[in-house]
């Protein structure tokens, strides 16, 4: 008979990881006019051992913005990745509102593992006035 223990240790030896093993290098940051990226940071999500423990996203983009504009804006932040000629695989955005001198976070979910992934790029872009 197999006890749980020796199951769990049979399971963590059998487990291969799938994603990336190193953050991507960002190559470029374009800002809209008004608009300050104060951070960034590309977090990549654990890698799981098992289906049920995996998120929906194998990496995000978390930064925080200012605005110095005197009215309220919409606003995409959009993650674009290359592979290592430069060549664009995908882009993910998130739109979001920026108020008028306030300082506002987001978060855009890198939902598709491309294993050519090398680099990514930020663009924050004005979408309008609120």
């Amino acid at each position: 008979m197999v006890s749980f223990t020796e199951m769990g240790a049979a399971n963590q030896n059998n487990c291969r990881e799938a994603g990336p093993s190193e953050k991507p290098e960002l190559t470029e940051i374009h800002v809209s006019p008004g608009i300050e990226l104060k951070s960034q940071i590309f977090l990549l999500s654990p890698t799981p051992c098992c289906a049920q423990s995996a998120l929906p996203f194998w990496g995000k983009i978390l930064g925080k913005l200012q605005s110095n504009r005197s009215e309220d804006i919409l606003v995409s932040a959009i993650v674009t990745l290359y592979d290592d000629s430069g060549s664009n695989i995908i882009q993910y955005s998130d739109t979001f509102a920026l108020e008028a001198a306030e300082i506002t976070e987001f978060e855009v979910k890198l939902l598709e593992f491309r294993d050519v992934t090398k680099k990514y790029s930020i663009t924050i872009e004005q979408r309008g006035s609120l």
